[in-house]
């Protein structure tokens, strides 16, 4: 009895931090810059341009990412450290492939500078 009331405390909190992502993504998804349509119109676009617009969205996309890897990671956990041997074992290969995810994320950056001084 004790762990089911251990499981919906938990689930209550998973639904806050949901609505909390929910509330993020809408944020990042209003806060869109117009400036590259109007570029893109007028036929001014270059290189450098592009690079920068790309680099802006790698950015807002790199935020987003570790914001929700970090909500699921806090619930992983909770699920790892509240479960049965098997759930165990599939959150932890969960958890280390969500570190995977945050190192690539981290990564961002630099293989789109690499991209664009490629090209550039």
């Amino acid at each position: 009895m004790k762990k089911k009331g251990i499981i919906n405390k938990v689930k209550e909190k998973a639904s806050k931090l949901y609505m909390m992502l929910f509330s993020v993504c809408a944020l990042f998804l209003t806060t869109t810059n117009v400036h590259a349509v109007q570029k893109i119109e007028g036929g001014n676009v270059t290189i450098d341009s592009l690079g920068t617009i790309i680099k802006n969205l790698a950015t807002k996309v790199q935020v987003l990412g570790i914001v929700i890897s970090f909500i699921a990671l806090v619930v992983f956990v909770i699920q790892f450290i509240i479960g049965d041997d098997e759930t165990k074992q599939r959150r932890k290969k969960t958890i280390l492939y969500t570190l995977g995810g945050v190192g690539l994320l981290i990564l961002v950056p630099s293989i789109i500078n690499f991209v664009i001084d490629t090209l550039g």
